[in-house]
């Protein structure tokens, strides 16, 4: 993979999960709390999405 695909993958995953995690959280906390919540926990997700996914085709090419 190259270095922006890794970046598109984590961009696309950040974005799903920010809507995701902001919907329930609004559902859950019943205020608009929940939107930041779910923007802190979308970001953090997709930079985790796209560091996994390098490290793991970096370890596949090296053997």
């Amino acid at each position: 993979m190259k270095r922006g695909s890794y970046l598109s993958v984590g961009i696309s995953v950040g974005i799903s999960m920010t809507i995701l995690f902001s919907i329930v959280f609004c559902k859950v906390l019943n205020s608009y709390a929940g939107v930041g919540v779910g923007i802190c926990f979308g970001i953090s997700l997709g930079i985790v999405t796209s560091l996994i996914l390098k490290n793991y085709t970096n370890k596949k090419k090296d053997k």
